[in-house]
Formats: structure tokens, sequence, C-alpha cells
């Protein structure tokens, strides 16, 4: 036993002794350390951050008990917008059907403005639910209560509502304090009962919600909730509480039901459903449509099951694998940079050999050097990751969706971050240690291990070439994709979209109030005087408003056409936008002819519409649509506005959606809440102050919410691009400069090894640049192998991700060859210092030192 503690104490001695000498070897060798340090840092950072967004996007399942039994539910699809949605009567004949399965139902609505005593109101996000939502999906409250039956009764004089944990925490300091507290919500009272379970985001994969309410609040007409309906003519009355309207379709539903029952109950709720389908049936003349709809069967999709999955997989999956890339080529340039470091350092190895050294006590000493870097290494990566990781999802939100995801630390990524520093510190240390020791250390007591550690074998040279060759490969692959994402997002934001997009602001003012909303007869006089005074704004060439705020925000709706009943459904849908006078003047839209709208068009005279020359083809074919009736509905009721004029196609949905079919009412026939349009002469941006000016000297009282260049409004959805090119470009600079750090450290300790034999070739006659030719040459012959093989990997990657990519074959083949010559001219000059030192070296002072 006391022989035992003996040798452990001596152990502890030699390791103590082993770690204290691997610190002053690190201090030494400063330029390795750092580099060591910064590519590890890089190479497990960029994996730490990017694959937190993958496990919260694509692996991790709702925080709640057996999240495996929860499914949508898809009833029907709804007329225009084809989402799965019903309405609320058909949402509580399908609960009553079945009270012992837990059926939640969920609305979409706008943001709401969140006021607060002492405080500046903010846009807070709003997640309408049913009373058994929380209940339902298992989710606990972190402080106060959640949601219950009696909080669903209509007319209360303050509204319940439940806050998202971190939220409640930056608002209000705390869950705990803020339950019970006072808020309005577009000016309606609300108080605070409870605050959810601090994982809970919501039951859509990166839309968080700040305020969950009840689904009786759409009753109070205060806030604006995303809905469908059977159109025009079919007892629709928005205006009116939709709770008993089996014609509006807006409740999504979820259901926890355990595999085993799905079946019994899915059957079930067909039967209660068929009623519902049948008045769906309602919103088209076309027989295929009707028929198609009444044999819809009712099934379930999974939650992960979600547009925020199928958008990022492809994406986020393609940048886990550039990320990868980038700590392979970390981790080949420093096994490289190693082996160059340990053989420079065979002299001293060789004599402790030598002297009684065991091979397995150098091998220890070097690997704990090593792991004393991969260990700073991976603090630093972990600091970086938390902080990239935050960064990243603000690159992948678009302006119009801003993500908000569980970022905090968890199981599976701890196990990546320990499975990258293992397999960097196998990479690096490990092997290199074990190759260099195995491979006759002994032979440092030459005299040109004197001068410069030991000579490399054919086999060494081959080893450390195919390293860099690799590396070469990997950094063509990475930064070709750079180039090729580049591209992709300068295209889409340079993209015609069919309007002036780089001269128009788009102006969001407050026009929801009730003064506004409950008399809409006095739209139409402040639309005239807010085009009347943004006109005589110096810089502005035109004003005009608009109904839609923004992207994505057109009615889908049917247009039927008088005289012609044979029109489908895939003819008559197209997108609805109100406009006021001088609109497309504003926009840039060119009038192809026809007349625009103009004042003499009032509520009461004929009601009239401009459509754009993708409607026109789709509902007219090739014959001219000015003076053709076009109604909501089918004959009898198919002539109630006249087309009095054809517009160009806009991307009214984005810069990288095509023109929509678009047909445009004269805003002063409807009159309604409107956002501005203002086409500058200049940069817009310089308008904004001038702008809002305007409109206090229009009303005092009137808010801007918003005022942005039109161009940004179209590239908002771009978050996907820019999450891309930004990441791949950050990749590619990496890349290009560990490969110019690799070929320097390599070519330099082999120019050192060669020190001689380069003194015996100038003083028997070569020139210098036969030197610096003989060295580049070598880095020429890696370049080239490593590019090749890099190239076909490129090219087989751009045929994976080519639905991310724009651009034709050449356009994507010339970011091959550029990323090839980019990476061979970084190899080259990272040669040029080395080769150019050997090159001028005195001669007699190597052959003496020899």
């Amino acid at each position: 036993m006391a022989f035992g503690r003996e040798l452990a104490v001596m152990d502890l001695d030699n390791l103590l002794h082993d770690a204290r000498y691997a610190l002053r070897q690190l201090r030494r060798a400063t330029a390795f350390t750092t580099t060591a340090l910064l590519t590890l840092a890089f190479g497990i950072g960029a994996n730490f951050a990017v694959f937190q967004l993958v496990y919260a996007v694509i692996l991790a399942g709702l925080p709640v008990p057996h999240p495996e039994e929860l499914v949508r539910i898809h009833a029907a699809r709804s007329p225009f917008d084809q989402s799965w949605t019903i309405s609320y009567p058909a949402y509580q004949r399908l609960r009553e059907a079945t009270p012992d399965v837990p059926l939640m139902a969920t609305a979409y609505a706008q943001d709401a403005t969140l006021e607060l005593p002492n405080h500046a109101s903010v846009q807070a996000g709003l997640a309408p639910v049913s009373d058994n939502y929380f209940s339902g999906l298992g989710v606990a409250p972190a402080a106060g209560r959640l949601f219950m039956q009696a909080d669903e009764h209509l007319g209360q004089s303050e509204w319940p509502a439940v806050l998202r944990y971190d939220f409640a925490r930056n608002t209000f300091g705390s869950a705990p304090q803020a339950v019970g507290q006072h808020i309005l919500l577009n000016a309606r009272p609300f108080v605070v009962i409870g605050v959810a379970h601090r994982r809970f985001l919501g039951d859509v994969t990166g839309r968080a919600p700040d305020i969950w309410m009840p689904l009786a609040l759409q009753s109070a007409g205060a806030f604006a909730f995303s809905w469908d309906s059977l159109g025009p003519g079919h007892d629709v009355s928005l205006g009116k509480p939709w709770y008993n309207q089996p014609t509006i379709f807006w409740l999504v539903l979820t259901a926890r039901i355990q595999q085993e029952r799905r079946a019994a109950v899915l059957a079930h709720w067909d039967q209660v459903f068929r009623n519902d389908r049948e008045v769906m049936t309602e919103a088209t003349a076309d027989p295929a449509v009707k028929d198609a709809l009444l044999r819809v069967k009712t099934t379930v999709a999974p939650m992960a099951d979600n547009g925020m999955r199928k958008r990022f997989t492809v994406p986020l999956t393609l940048l886990m694998a550039l990320s990868i890339s980038i700590f392979l080529v970390g981790c080949l340039n420093l096994a490289n940079l190693q082996l160059a470091r340990l053989h420079a350092r065979g002299q001293d190895m060789g004599v402790r050999i030598a002297l009684g050294a065991r091979s397995g006590r150098l091998v220890r000493q070097i690997v704990l050097e090593d792991a004393l870097l991969v260990a700073g290494g991976a603090v630093c990566a972990f600091a970086l990751g938390r902080a990239a990781s935050g960064v990243l999802v603000r690159w992948a939100s678009s302006r119009n969706s801003l993500l908000t995801l569980d970022l905090h630390p968890n199981l599976p990524v701890a196990v990546l971050g320990v499975g990258l520093m293992l397999l960097s510190l196998l990479c690096f240390s490990i092997l290199p240690a074990i190759l260099f020791i195995r491979n006759g250390v002994v032979q440092a007591a030459g005299s040109r291990a004197k001068v410069a550690g030991i000579a490399q074998t054919a086999r060494q040279r081959l080893r450390s070439n195919v390293l860099l060759g690799t590396q070469v490969s990997l950094s063509v692959l990475l930064s070709a994709m750079s180039g090729c994402f580049a591209a992709t997002l300068v295209h889409w934001e340079t993209v015609d979209v069919g309007m002036d997009r780089e001269h128009v602001l788009v102006v969001r003012p407050e026009l929801h109030e009730p003064r506004y909303t409950e008399h809409p007869e006095l739209l139409p006089g402040l639309y005239g005087r807010i085009q009347e005074r943004l006109n005589a704004v110096p810089g502005v060439r035109s004003a005009a408003v608009e109904m839609c705020g923004g992207i994505h925000c057109g009615w889908i709706t049917a247009l039927y056409v008088h005289g012609r009943s044979n029109l489908t459904d895939a003819q008559v849908h197209g997108q609805e936008d109100h406009v006021g006078l001088g609109f497309f003047s504003t926009l840039g839209i060119p009038m192809l002819h026809g007349r625009d709208f103009s004042a003499s068009d009032t509520e009461k005279t004929q009601h009239v519409a401009i459509i754009s020359r993708a409607y026109a083809r789709q509902l007219f074919g090739d014959a001219d649509p000015i003076g053709q009736w076009v109604g909501y509905e089918p004959a009898p009721n198919d002539h109630k506005f006249l087309i009095v004029g054809e517009v160009a196609d806009a991307r009214m949905n984005g810069a990288q959606r095509e023109a929509p079919p678009m047909v445009y009412m004269d805003i002063n026939q409807n009159p309604a809440p409107v956002s501005i349009r203002v086409r500058a002469m200049g940069d817009p941006r310089r308008l904004s102050d001038s702008v809002r000016r305007a409109l206090y000297e229009v009303d005092p009282t009137l808010q801007v919410s918003e005022i942005v260049p039109l161009a940004t409004e179209l590239n908002g959805d771009l978050g996907t691009e820019k999450l891309l090119a930004r990441l791949a470009v950050i990749y590619g600079s990496l890349t290009l400069l560990l490969v110019a750090i690799g070929f320097y450290g390599v070519m330099s300790a082999r120019t050192a090894r060669r020190r001689s034999e380069f003194g015996i070739r100038l003083a028997l006659g070569a020139t210098r640049g036969h030197i610096q030719a003989l060295i580049v040459g070598q880095t020429a012959r890696i370049l080239a192998a490593g590019i090749v093989p890099g190239a076909v990997l490129s090219i087989l990657a751009e045929r994976y991700v080519g639905h991310l990519l724009y651009g034709s074959v050449s356009a994507n083949s010339l970011a091959i060859v550029g990323a090839g010559v980019v990476l061979a001219l970084a190899g080259l000059v990272a040669t040029l210092i080395p080769a150019r030192r050997a090159a001028f070296a005195d001669p007699l002072e190597t052959l003496r030192s020899e």
C-alpha cells in the first residue's frame, strides 16, 4: 500500500512538472499558441453557435409532458388563404363531441401597443388562445395562474393576460412581480394573472408571443386578427363578433391524442365536421373543387411540421456542414503546424530520449501542452458561440418575422462541445505526437538536428502535403459557397420588382383609433390633406395612400367575370389592394392602358377597378380587360366593378416572389385606415424627419409608428439568404487566413530544415530566383492537388443547394474558379515570405553553421 501511494505521489509530481513545462513551452511559442487558441475558438465556436440553432429549430420538441401526443388538426383548408383554419362554432362542436380529448384553439393577431404607467409604449406580440390551451399542453405557471373557463366570458371590464417568462422579467423585473400588474393593450385594460413556464415559448417554433389572451377578445374589436371567409354575399359580418359566425375561419386547432386513439377520434370528428365542409363549398362555383372538398378527411400533423422548420432545415443543415468543414480545416492546419513544431524540437527530444526519457512521457508532455490549448480554446469557443448564436438568430430573422428561440445550454450542445474538444485533441495533438515519436526521434543526434531539427523523410513530406491539400480542398468548397450565397443575396436585393424600390418611403401612421374607424366617412378628406401636404415637402416627387401596410398584405380574393361562368378557381383567385389617387405613379408602376383613379370616383359613383397584366391574362386571356365587369360572386352578382385600367405586374409580396395577379380598388370608394407611400427625388431616408413634421401639421395627434424605405420592406423576407451569405463569407475569409497560416508555417519549417541544402546550392551557382522557384513550385503542386477535388466538391454542393441559389451554372462556376484563384494567391503569397528568406540567406554563414 505504501509503495502504491509513493507511485501515486510520483505520478502526481510528474504530472505537475509536465504541466509547468507545458506552460513554459506555450509561452515560448507565442505565435503557435495564439494561432491554436484562435483556430479552436472559431472552429468549435462556429459549430457551437450553429448547432444551437439546429437544435432549437429542428431537433427540440415542446418543453411539455409527452410532446409526442400533441398534433395539429387539419380538418379543411380555408377557401382563399388555403390555411388549416376553421370557424369558432365548428371548434365548439368538435370540442363538445370529444370532451375527454383536449382540443385547443389558437388564432393569429397583429402586435398590439402595450402601455404601462411611467413607461413609453412598446409593441407586444399577441397570441389569442382558448381557455384550455395551457392545461391541454401541460404548461405549468412560473408565477400566478393560467387561463381557465371563466376567462372566456365576453364583456369583461378588465381582461386577463398571461405573459411569457422573459418578457415578464424584462418588463417588470421578475415573474412574481408581474402578477397583478394592470396594463393597457391597444387602450383596452388588462390584468396579468400569471406567467408561463420559463422554457415555454409558444407552440410554433420561432414565434414566441409576449402575451397570451383569451379568444373572446376578438369581440372587443380592438385587435387585428388573421382570418378567411366565404367572401362577400355569404353572411359574413367582420364588424360583429366572430364566435357565432360559421363562415369566418380563423382558428388553428391543436389536440393531445394518444397514438392508439387517433383513428377513432378523427373518424368521429369527420362526421361532426361534415356540415362545415358543406358550408365551405359555397365559396366556389367549380364542381370539381366542391367534390374534392367534401371528400377531404380530417388528418393530423406533428407539431414540428411547421413553416419555420421547413424553411430552415436545409439552410441550417448546410451551415452545420460548412461549420464542420471550417473545424476540419482548422484541425488540419494545426496538425501540420504541430508536426512542423515537433520536428523543430527534434534535437531536444532526441537528447532526452538518449538520456533515458520514455517515449510515453514525451507523448504525455506534448498532449498535455495541447490539452491546455484545447481547454483554453474551448472556453473562448463557448463565449464566442453564446454571443454568435444570438447574432445568428438576428441574421436568420426577417424584418417581418423576428425569431425567438430557446438558446439556453443543454445536454446535446454540451455533448457536441466535448466531442469537438476530444476530436481536435486527437487530430492535432495525439496522432501527430505518436507519429513523430514512432518515426525515430533519436535521429536528432545528427548535425542537421543541431541546426533545425530532424530532416523530413519522403513519407513525412507526403503526409504533410496531403494534410495541406485536404485543407485546400475544403477551403475551395467554403470559398465557393460564400461566393454563390453572396451573389444570390445581391441579386435579390437588386432584382427588378416592377416598382421604384430605391426612391420610395413607406410611412405607417396609427389610423386605427375610434375617431377614424368609427367614422370612415372622414377618411377621404384626411387622405387628401395628407397627400397635399406631403406633395409640398421639398424633395418629394409625389405621395399616395394604400390600404396594405407592407408585403404579404394583399387580400386573397376572387373575381368573377360577367358573362364567363366557365372559369376555374385557379383563374378567378388573385390578390386585392385598395389604393388612392396617384398610387401607381408614386410607386413607379407603369399604366399600360386605360385610366388611373380620379377624384370623380367616389362612394356614390360606379365602383371601378384597375387590374394587373397577370390577372388580366388569367381572367380574359388576350382580350382587352378595359370595360369588362367583375364581381366578388358568380352570376347574377358578377358585375359590381368596372375595370378602367391595366397596370404592369409588380412584386407586391417581396423581391423573391413572382408578381401576383393583382386587382386594385379605389380606397375613396371604400375608405379604410391606410399606410402612405412617398416618392423622393433622391435618397428617401433623408425625408423621414420632413415627412413626420408634415404629418404633424396635418394632425398633431396622429402618431407615426414607422418610416422605412421600400427597398428595406421588399427585402424583409431575406433572412435565410442573409444568414447563408454572411456566415459563408465569414467562413470563406477564415479559411483563407487558415490556408495562408498553414502554408507559411509548413514552408517556413521546411526551408529551415533545408537551410544547409540551399546554402550549398547557392555556393555552387544556383540563383536566388531558382531557390524561390523551387519552394514556390512545391506550394503550387500542393495547391493544384487540393483545388481540383475542392472544385468537384463545390459542384456537388451547389447541386444539393441549387434551390437556395440564384444564377446560371456558368455564374456559379465562376464562383468556383474565383475561389480557386483566390486560394492559390493566398497560398503562394504566404509561401513567398519563407522562400525569400531562404533565397537571400548568406551561403557562407549557412555552411559555417553547418
